[in-house]
């Protein structure tokens, strides 16, 4: 990898969390006390900044990191495509909808760096809503079972109960007749279960739906950053709240992990059918 390269991330490099890069702050400082107090702080800031990109781009554990991200993407669009194929064609369009909306918003965040530096919460809950998806369309077959079952189930225990209120059992026929209705209670109970989840999970993701939109809305109504800035603090706080209840339901569930951000593939950017070799960032 060129040295450029190197120098382009270090010049950009922003520790997690921080929305801007630090080094920006810095020159900005400089710049305004070149013009407030004397201009030899320009000559100043100009050594430090060479100095901060020269030690940051030569630092090993810095071009490790900033060669990993060159190859994670190429994971991602794997990993992406993999949970993809596990819905089927009506809940792929579902998804399909999520990623034009989304990618609509992201060519407006575009625009300037304050507002593109939100776009990574934006590529998460596009994430979410394909992991919600595959999650819901497990969740549907234990919903689907319900309904098709509960009659049957309540049915066959109701016999239990009126052959366990006789009095001419043997002690091995009722201990069986007991482990029948305490299985079938068991089930029962995970059906409910499986309900009431799935009723979270689609409720979830309405919300995503209703959220994108809304900033889509947000971002073209403002007439400048910070009102934008207010709508995107709402989709990061969508997105997180979202992510902790997943995380709390992973034994059901079984959807990816969330405890790293996940890139999004470049032909998702793109669009449906424009897919490239190698997968690459939803963001260069």
């Amino acid at each position: 990898m060129s040295v450029a390269r190197y120098l382009r991330a270090a010049f950009n490099a922003r520790p997690l969390g921080m929305p801007l890069p630090p080094n920006w702050f810095g020159l900005a400082a400089f710049g305004l006390l070149g013009v407030f107090v004397s201009p030899g702080f320009w000559l100043l800031g100009i050594g430090l900044e060479v100095a901060y990109l020269m030690l940051l781009a030569s630092n090993p554990g810095f071009r490790r990191t900033v060669d990993a991200e060159t190859v994670q993407p190429d994971a991602a669009e794997h990993r992406y495509d993999a949970t993809l194929a596990l819905l089927d064609e009506a809940q792929r369009a579902r998804q399909r909808a999520i990623e034009t909306r989304a990618r609509e918003v992201l060519q407006l965040l575009s625009r300037s760096p304050l507002m593109e530096s939100h776009a990574n919460a934006l590529e998460q809950l596009v994430w979410l809503n394909l992991q919600l998806l595959v999650a819901g369309q497990a969740l549907a077959v234990v919903a689907d079972t319900a309904a098709r079952e509960s009659g049957e189930l309540q049915k066959q225990e109701d016999q239990i109960d009126l052959r366990l209120g006789t009095a001419e059992l043997n002690d091995e026929l009722r201990r069986s007749l007991e482990q029948q209705k305490q299985v079938i209670d068991a089930r029962q109970a995970a059906h409910a279960e499986g309900l009431r989840r799935k009723e979270h999970v689609d409720a979830e993701l309405q919300r995503i739906e209703q959220q994108i939109a809304l900033i889509r809305e947000q971002t073209l109504l403002a007439t400048d950053e910070e009102q934008i800035g207010v709508a995107l603090n709402a989709l990061t706080s969508s997105f997180n709240e979202a992510s902790r209840w997943l995380n709390s339901q992973r034994d059901l569930l079984g959807v990816l992990e969330l405890n790293e951000p996940q890139a999004l593939p470049r032909y998702v950017l793109q669009g449906q059918g424009e897919k490239p070799a190698h997968g690459e960032s939803l963001r260069q």
